[in-house]
C-alpha cells in the first residue's frame, strides 16, 4: 500500500516540478486558475437573485441526456475491449511488481477520478449560461461537476465489470444489450404515455421529467437527480441518489476483486488499444479509414483534379466513403436534430436564435480541428506539393467551407422557421457562423508560428479557446455597443458588424500566416500528459 502512495504522491511531485520547469504551462495553468476565479465571482455578482428563464427541471432532463452518452459509449466499450483504467507503464512495471492486484485495482480507480474530473473540467466555465438560464449560482455549478464525476467513475467501472463477464461469450454480450435496453424502457414507455396523454410534446417530457420513474433510471437519472435536488436544497434526496452511484460502484470493485483477482487481462486489451491509438496518432497516422481493421466496401475509386485542387478530390472521395451522404456525417445530422429540439424547446422566448447561435459558435472552436484540412498538417504530403503555401490552404479546406456552409444553411434556417424569426435575421445567423469558422481556420494556421507546431496540443487547448475570445472581442463589443443604439433593428446591425469584423480578423490571420506551410516544422501530436 505504501508504494501504491509513494507513486501518487511522486506524481503528483513530478507534474508540479514540470510545471516550475516549463514557465509556459506554468503561466497556461495560472491563466486557467484565475479564468475558473473569474467565473466564481462573476456569478456571485450577476446570478443573485436570478430566477432564471427556465424551469430547472429542464437542467435535470440536460443532463441526464449528457450522461447519457457517456453510458452508451461505456456498454459499447465493455462488449469490445474495456475501458482504459492504466497506463501502458502500469502494465510493464506494475503489474509485474509485488503488490496485491485488489490495491493495484484501487490505485487505478483513483487516477480514474482524476480523468473524470479532467473530462468535466469545462464544467466549471459554464457558470454564467446556467446562471441566465435557471437561475443557479456557482455552487450548482460545483455539484453538478461532482455528479459528473460520480458517473462517469461508475461508468468506468461498469465497462471493465461487463468485458471480464462478456469477453468471448456471445450469449452474454447479447444478454448485456438487452438489459442495458430494458433499463430504459420504463423510461421511453411512460415518456409515450404522457405523449398521448397530454397531446403535447413539452408538457409530456416536463411530466417525464417529475416523476420517479425517470429519478429511478439507472445512472443517468440517479445524477440528475441527486444533483438537481441538492441544487433545489432537498438534501436527503439528493444524497440519497448521488449515494446510490457510489454504492454501486463499490460493490462492482468488490465483485471484480473478489470474484477475478487476476484481472489483469481484462484490463490488458484496452490499455493496449490506447497505446497503440496514440502511438499511431503521434506518427500522423488521424486517418480512421485507413487504419480501421474493419472491411472497407468500396464504391468508387479515383480522384480528380491537377496539382494541388487534387487534395481536395481526395477529401471528398474520404468523405463519401466515410459517410454515405457525403459530406454529412452522424455528428452534422446530430447537430442538426439536436438544433432543431431545442428550437422547439426555446418557442416563445426572447433571443432564441441567437442563443442557438451562441452554443454552436462554441461547439465549433473544437469541433473545426477535426475538419480533413488541418488534418493533413500532421502528414506530409502537402509539404512536398510544389505549389504556394496559400493555394494548398485553400484547395485542402475547400470541403471543410462546403460543409460549414451546408451545415449552416440547413441548421439556422430549419431553426429560424420553427421560431418563426424573420428571413433577414436566419440569412445573417448563417453569415456570422460560416464567417466564424473561417476565422477558426486562420487561427489555426496562425497558430503554427506561436505554438511551435503544436496545434490546440494537451493544455494548449486553452490558450487556443482564449486566443479565439481575444480576436472576436473586439467585434462583439462593438456589435453589442452600436446594436443598443438602434432599437428594433439593432440586432440586425450587430450581427452584421460582427460578421464584418470575422471577415476582417480571418484574412488578418490568413495575411499573417503567408508561406506558413513552407515556414514551420510538421506538427506532431502529443499525446503524452
Amino acid at each position: 500500500m505504501s508504494s501504491l502512495v509513494f507513486l501518487l504522491t511522486r506524481s503528483v511531485k513530478n507534474s508540479f516540478l514540470e510545471l516550475l520547469r516549463k514557465p509556459a504551462k506554468l503561466i497556461l495553468w495560472i491563466l486557467v486558475v484565475a479564468m475558473v476565479v473569474g467565473f466564481f465571482l462573476l456569478s456571485i455578482f450577476t446570478n443573485q437573485n436570478s430566477n432564471g428563464a427556465y424551469d430547472i427541471v429542464w437542467l435535470k432532463g440536460i443532463f441526464f441526456l449528457f450522461i447519457l452518452l457517456f453510458i452508451v459509449t461505456a456498454i459499447q466499450k465493455g462488449l469490445s475491449n474495456g475501458d482504459v483504467i492504466f497506463e501502458m507503464s502500469d502494465v510493464n512495471l506494475l503489474f509485474v511488481s509485488p503488490v496485491s492486484p485488489r490495491l493495484i485495482l484501487m490505485y487505478g480507480i483513483v487516477r480514474m477520478t482524476k480523468m473524470a474530473f479532467l473530462a468535466g473540467f469545462f464544467i466549471l466555465f459554464q457558470s454564467s449560461s446556467l446562471g441566465n438560464g435557471f437561475g443557479v449560482g456557482y455552487d450548482a455549478v460545483l455539484l453538478i461537476l461532482l455528479g459528473f464525476i460520480l458517473a462517469v467513475c461508475l461508468l468506468q467501472i461498469l465497462s471493465l465489470f461487463i468485458y471480464s463477464l462478456t469477453n468471448g461469450k456471445p450469449k452474454r454480450k447479447l444478454a448485456v444489450k438487452l438489459i442495458s435496453a430494458a433499463a430504459f424502457l420504463p423510461l421511453a414507455a411512460y415518456i409515450c404515455f404522457q405523449f398521448f396523454k397530454t397531446d403535447a410534446p413539452l408538457p409530456a417530457l416536463e411530466n417525464a421529467l417529475h416523476s420517479s420513474v425517470f429519478s429511478w433510471t439507472p445512472v443517468g437519472g440517479w445524477a440528475s437527480e441527486g444533483v438537481v435536488s441538492l441544487i433545489s436544497g432537498d438534501t436527503g434526496t439528493g444524497l440519497m441518489f448521488l449515494g446510490l452511484l457510489v454504492l454501486t460502484g463499490v460493490l462492482l470493485i468488490l465483485y471484480i476483486a473478489l470474484s477475478n483477482p487476476d484481472y489483469y487481462e481484462d484490463v490488458l486489451v484496452a490499455t493496449e488499444t490506447a497505446f497503440e491509438r496514440k502511438r499511431t496518432v503521434s506518427e500522423g497516422q488521424l486517418n480512421t479509414e485507413a487504419s480501421s481493421k474493419k472491411k472497407v466496401k468500396v464504391s468508387k475509386t479515383g480522384i480528380g483534379g491537377l496539382g494541388t485542387s487534387a487534395v481536395f478530390y481526395k477529401h471528398l472521395r474520404e468523405s463519401f466513403r466515410a459517410n454515405r451522404l457525403g459530406l454529412w456525417g452522424v455528428s452534422s445530422v446530430i447537430t442538426v436534430l439536436g438544433t432543431a429540439v431545442l428550437a422547439l424547446f426555446m418557442r416563445g422566448k426572447g433571443n432564441a436564435l441567437l442563443i442557438l447561435l451562441q452554443i454552436l459558435m462554441w461547439m465549433q472552436i473544437f469541433s473545426i480541428g477535426t475538419g480533413r484540412g488541418l488534418k493533413e498538417l500532421y502528414m506530409h504530403y502537402i509539404y512536398l506539393i510544389p505549389d504556394s503555401s496559400f493555394r494548398k490552404i485553400v484547395w485542402s479546406n475547400l470541403e471543410l467551407v462546403f460543409k460549414v456552409l451546408v451545415e449552416s444553411l440547413t441548421i439556422f434556417s430549419i431553426a429560424g422557421i420553427i421560431l418563426g424569426e424573420p428571413v433577414l435575421l436566419i440569412a445573417l445567423t448563417i453569415v456570422v457562423f460560416t464567417l466564424f469558422s473561417f476565422l477558426l481556420l486562420g487561427i489555426n494556421y496562425l497558430s503554427l508560428r506561436w505554438t511551435e507546431a503544436d496545434i490546440s496540443a494537451g493544455l494548449l487547448i486553452f490558450i487556443y479557446t482564449i486566443a479565439v475570445i481575444v480576436i472576436m472581442l473586439p467585434g462583439l463589443i462593438a456589435a453589442l455597443v452600436i446594436g443598443s443604439m438602434f432599437g428594433g433593428i439593432g440586432v440586425y446591425i450587430g450581427l452584421g458588424i460582427l460578421a464584418i469584423w470575422e471577415l476582417i480578423a480571418a484574412l488578418g490571420c490568413f495575411a499573417l500566416s503567408k508561406g506558413i506551410l513552407h515556414r514551420c516544422d510538421m506538427p506532431v501530436v502529443k499525446t503524452g500528459k
